[in-house]
């Protein structure tokens, strides 16, 4: 019998150049695996345990992948947004 490990796809945050992103997964990646992200940027999967992430320092978020994020799931999107500047939405206003 084995040990089954359930793995929320929703709730991976891949993490290049230490920037966590926001990714449409329907499955765990295969490592080498190409994994697209949100913001468009695509790296190959690699895992590691996660008490080794200290070591490469605390990750920055993807604002990117963020503002796509928000606006798939009809979540606010604050004015003051990093990626909003100079953005207008199909209503023709800043935000959501």
């Amino acid at each position: 019998m084995g040990a089954v490990i359930y793995v929320d796809t929703a709730a991976i945050h891949p993490v290049v150049d230490g920037v966590w992103h926001h990714t449409r997964l329907t499955g765990v990646p295969a490592p080498g695996e190409a994994v697209t992200m949100l913001c468009g940027i695509a790296a190959p999967a690699e895992f590691e345990r996660s008490d080794l992430r200290d070591g490469h320092g605390v990750p920055h978020m993807c604002w990117s992948c963020d503002l796509v994020y928000r606006r798939e799931h009809d979540l606010d999107v604050w004015p003051g947004h990093p990626r909003l500047a100079g953005q207008r939405t199909q209503r023709g206003q800043r935000g959501r």
